[in-house]
């Protein structure tokens, strides 16, 4: 009997054995499933009665539950078990290893600023601003650690990437993070995928990572970052199918969630964009830029309402942008003529910043108040800040607000000044237009798509070109200037939307014994179609 249990202690000693080997090949391999999975293999063999030496183990289990906490970090999961769970560990473990330094350290690490609120990173740039003079020596400290090479390795990338923006003190030109993040290209996919992740994302480097280790699907959601910017040019097909990779397998990863949003509201497509941003409001209630990004969408979609509610929450969370949730919240309130409402929303964005948009949408409003002199005073700052001659919307406004108050000859220079940039406008998207027509890059469906949208923009910059064309010429008629009058009803007779008011214009300016005939009404740009610049 004593033999067969002998016998029996062995077989489970050699599988154990075998076990332990698969899992630091799983370790290597460096998906977070793998991971997982090797964590497991370390708790039961660590636990087994006949595992005679467990601390090497155990030092094994430790080092797996910070790997597994850096990598939820990554994807702004909760990270906080897995650092529970390598504390537990510590006081079974060498002191050699220092594990409470460690841990020190990948308390530093930042989590993935996608999946986090703004506020919540400026905390946590706060609470580590002293840090960052200490990182070289940590790292040096790192490079000596008695713990796994690969791992060590991985910490200290991790460490490096959150303050990679931090300045050599060392002057060693050579010690440069981009040389720190260089790793050899057969190094296992654990490290390469650490190195390659850091922004900005290596991209050959990550696809190596694909080609060794097939499940590793968050770097589908590293690929992605760095894809999602080319959507304007490609369609984004590629960089979607990365998110939904990484989605599939992290469902409740809130980076994952808004960043396809991003890309949905970078193609137009709010309906599909607002879904991810309420996905991930669902996880993350206080992601600021989630319920930003559905406020804009939502105004797209005209559903005020709805828009009015997502900026009251994006206010209420106190964000450093929080102009901007004043500023939507006031549009959408303009178009349901809540006017006072609108009026108070906007000086509060007016009084975080005097910017071009906020002074525009103040002089519509007050535009609409009759709070002439105010929103005359709004309009011409607009018009004066950088770039304010290519702001339409406030040059049109303008010459309403001077039309009111009878300044006929500056209506008239305002409205004409609208006409040029409208027209400029124009040019520059039939131009976008024929670029896209001519690329090669993303789907037909994509191409097609995309002249469609920009197709639709052309046409509402020339409605407006037409428009601010009537309104100058009616101001030149009023003060007499009849052939510049004709010339610019030339311009809004060009489309069919005018015709009834051209047509009254020119009767009114063929009688000879009306040489000064009324006014015609103002046509207003609708505040929905505001631009944001």
């Amino acid at each position: 009997m004593g033999l067969s249990l002998g016998c029996a202690s062995a077989r489970i000693r050699k599988a154990n054995a075998l076990a332990l080997v698969a899992a630091d090949t799983r370790v290597l391999e460096g998906c977070y499933d793998c991971l997982k999975e090797a964590r497991s293999t370390y708790a039961r063999v660590a636990g087994d009665k006949h595992t005679k030496k467990p601390a090497p183990i155990l030092a094994r289990l430790f080092e797996t539950d910070v790997l597994l906490a850096l990598r939820e970090k990554e994807l702004a999961l909760d990270w906080r078990p897995s650092v529970d769970r390598a504390r537990s560990l510590v006081p079974r473990l060498p002191a050699t290893m220092e594990a409470t330094h460690v841990l020190d350290i990948v308390d530093a690490v930042f989590p993935d600023d996608n999946g986090v609120p703004m506020k919540a990173t400026a905390t946590l740039l706060r609470k580590f601003a002293p840090y960052t003079t200490k990182v070289d020596s940590e790292l040096a400290w790192l490079a000596r650690a008695s713990m796994t090479p690969e791992v060590r390795r991985y910490i200290a990338l991790s460490l490096d990437c959150s303050f990679s923006d931090r300045r050599n003190t060392s002057g060693d030109t050579t010690n440069t993070f981009a040389n720190r993040r260089q790793v050899p290209v057969n190094a296992p996919p654990l490290v390469a995928y650490r190195a390659a992740s850091c922004d900005p994302v290596d991209t050959l480097a990550m696809k190596r990572v694909f080609a060794a280790a097939p499940s590793f699907d968050e770097a589908a959601y590293a690929l992605a970052r760095r894809a999602m910017w080319e959507t304007d040019e490609t369609g984004g097909d590629y960089a979607l199918g990365l998110f939904a990779r990484a989605h599939t397998r992290f469902p409740r990863a809130p980076g994952v969630m808004f960043l396809t949003g991003w890309v949905n509201f970078t193609l137009g497509d709010c309906p599909e964009a607002v879904r991810h941003y309420d996905q991930t409001l669902a996880v993350e209630p206080a992601h600021d830029r989630a319920l930003l990004q559905a406020t804009r969408c939502l105004t797209t979609l005209r559903q005020d309402s709805a828009a009015i509610a997502t900026a009251t929450r994006f206010i209420a969370l106190e964000p450093s942008n929080i102009g901007e949730g004043y500023y939507w919240r006031a549009a959408n309130r303009l178009r349901r003529k809540e006017l006072e409402l609108a009026r108070s929303d906007i000086e509060a964005a007016k009084s975080r910043g005097r910017n071009t948009e906020n002074l525009t949408l103040a002089g519509i409003i007050e535009h609409e108040q009759d709070s002439l002199t105010i929103a005359e005073a709004d309009l011409r700052s607009a018009r004066r800040l950088p770039m304010g001659s290519e702001n339409c919307t406030a040059g049109f406004y303008l010459g309403s607000v001077l039309t009111k108050r009878e300044i006929w000859a500056e209506a008239a220079a305002s409205f004409d000044s609208a006409m040029v940039c409208y027209d400029a406008r124009a040019m520059d998207v039939a131009a976008k237009i024929a670029e896209v027509r001519a690329a090669t890059k993303g789907s037909a469906a994509f191409r097609a798509k995309r002249i469609a949208s920009l197709e639709e923009d052309l046409a509402d910059r020339r409605r407006r070109y037409r428009t601010s064309a009537f309104n100058a010429a009616s101001m030149n008629a009023r003060l007499g200037n009849v052939a510049r009058a004709e010339e610019l009803l030339v311009i809004a007779a060009d489309g069919p939307e005018l015709a009834d008011q051209v047509a009254k214009l020119r009767d009114q300016l063929a009688r000879t014994n009306q040489p000064s005939p009324p006014v015609a009404p103002a046509r207003r740009v609708a505040p929905s179609q505001l631009p944001r610049h």
